[in-house]
């Protein structure tokens, strides 16, 4: 009979850790999804701005024998604009890359906080799997 509880509570845990481990997963995944999806956004963006002041300074490069002084100054006052709203966009960007990673520092550290013993077996879950695959080499 004792062979039967250590049997039940084995496979209890085996169940509790797979169950853990799915959890994890799927958290892990959700980060990993907004961190990407938030480095697409600012990639597009990022190269959306650089196409458009790479245009505007070769358009500006073209006809720039043929303007006069107020032209060029009105020019280079445009440049400046694109050049400071492409700073502006940059800034945006890597305080919403900054937002979405501190959210999935956060949303990992409740999960700890509200699952510490199935937190402690997924590290020493990934310790095992890290061991695993060093010794493999």
């Amino acid at each position: 009979m004792a062979t039967d509880t250590s049997t039940n509570k084995k496979g209890e845990i085996e169940a509790e850790v797979k169950h853990t481990a799915h959890h994890a997963g799927a958290a892990a995944h959700k980060v990993g999804d907004a961190a990407k999806s938030a480095g697409r956004k600012a990639s597009a963006t990022a190269r959306e701005e650089m196409a458009n002041l790479r245009d505007d300074l070769g358009d500006l490069i073209s006809r720039i024998s043929t303007l006069s002084e107020a032209e060029v100054e009105e020019a280079k006052e445009k440049l400046m604009a694109k050049i400071a709203s492409t700073r502006e966009a940059a800034s945006v960007m890597a305080e919403d890359a900054r937002e979405q990673f501190d959210h999935g520092v956060a949303y990992s550290r409740d999960y700890v906080k509200g699952h510490p013993m199935q937190s402690v077996g997924y590290a020493a879950l990934a310790g095992l799997l890290l061991g695993v695959l060093i010794t493999r080499r």
